[in-house]
């Protein structure tokens, strides 16, 4: 069932023990709205937790791993925030699947998995959705819960930048810097402080590019090897997938992760000509117009070859 803002607002006032999901490789949106969704339920006298996240990073866990639950917290109602399907749970959530009974999300490619499901894929962040339900809850924004939702806007329109950002992307921003937060070093701390790894990566990333159609389609291959040498972690290959779209004349970026299994994790960002969740769907994945992602069980020659293929094909039917 889709429903509305107030509906998804009223839903949960009617309900109790709430257990809140975040997706796997966790990013600053859903861990932002998990982190706000959960304070903001506590705020108006609710039990509420978030499920661990095994794969939390470093720069986004303070805003979930202070919410996990007891061992003895048995849920009754179970909301998603910001996890396009099913196949997105990370690995303590299995039990979820077919038990969510509320979906908040932004992801066009979302059918609704949920018993009521709020989608709003105009939205640039899910957090934009999370801060409207919490408004309509009549929870006060506070410092903490204003961080959370601004980390979550700021993070997936690219500071900003991309085009998903809408009106009323900056009015939800603007009302958290009401609330008293540092936007300015909230920002440097995303987008311009670097780890000596995510700088190695960086060079990695600008030395081994490739490029293909007359420069419109850029590939870039993150192996495992150079991802141990230099010592990085998921959170040094955060974003990472954006800097094959700064590169001018590409009109779609493909950035390939080898993880510690031999598989492959894809992400897909592009121009406004070209549409990235519809070359993901062709492998099994989706996501955002502009931003997408699939993964790959075979080894990286394959699923780059089969990626190359499947970005050419979609490259010349825009023609």
């Amino acid at each position: 069932m889709i429903v509305h803002v107030a509906e998804a607002a009223a839903a949960l006032q009617a309900h109790d023990d709430i257990l809140i999901l975040t997706h796997r490789r966790p990013d600053g949106d859903t861990a932002g709205c998990a982190g706000a969704l959960c304070r903001g339920l506590r705020q108006i006298g609710k039990r509420a937790y978030i499920l661990e996240n095994p794969e939390i990073t470093r720069r986004y866990a303070p805003m979930i791993t202070d919410c996990y639950p007891p061992d003895d917290f048995n849920p009754r109602y179970i909301v998603s925030t910001d996890i396009a399907e099913e196949k997105l749970f990370p690995d303590t959530a299995e039990q979820y699947k077919g038990r969510v009974d509320l979906v908040i999300d932004h992801h066009g490619s979302n059918e609704g998995f949920g018993a009521k499901n709020l989608i709003r894929a105009d939205a640039g962040a899910c957090a934009e959705v999370l801060y409207d339900v919490l408004t309509a809850l009549g929870c006060r924004l506070t410092r903490e819960i204003a961080e959370c939702i601004y980390v979550g806007v700021s993070t997936d329109t690219g500071c900003f930048k991309f085009s998903n950002t809408t009106a009323h992307t900056h009015a939800v921003a603007a009302a958290c810097l009401t609330a008293g937060i540092d936007g300015g070093e909230i920002n440097r701390a995303l987008f311009e402080t670097k780890s000596r790894p995510r700088f190695e990566m960086e060079r990695i990333v600008f030395d081994t590019m490739e490029f293909h159609e007359d420069g419109a389609i850029a590939v870039a291959v993150l192996w495992r090897k150079d991802i141990d040498r230099v010592g990085a972690d998921m959170d040094d290959l955060d974003s990472i997938a954006s800097l094959t779209r700064q590169i001018e004349g590409v009109q779609i970026g493909i950035t390939m992760t080898e993880k510690a299994d031999g598989t492959v994790r894809v992400s897909v960002r592009t121009t406004k000509e070209m549409d990235a969740s519809a070359i993901c769907k062709r492998v099994g994945g989706g996501g955002h117009v502009r931003a997408a992602g699939a993964s790959f069980t075979c080894g990286m020659d394959e699923a780059k070859a089969e990626m190359l293929r499947v970005a050419k094909e979609q490259f010349h039917a825009a023609d």
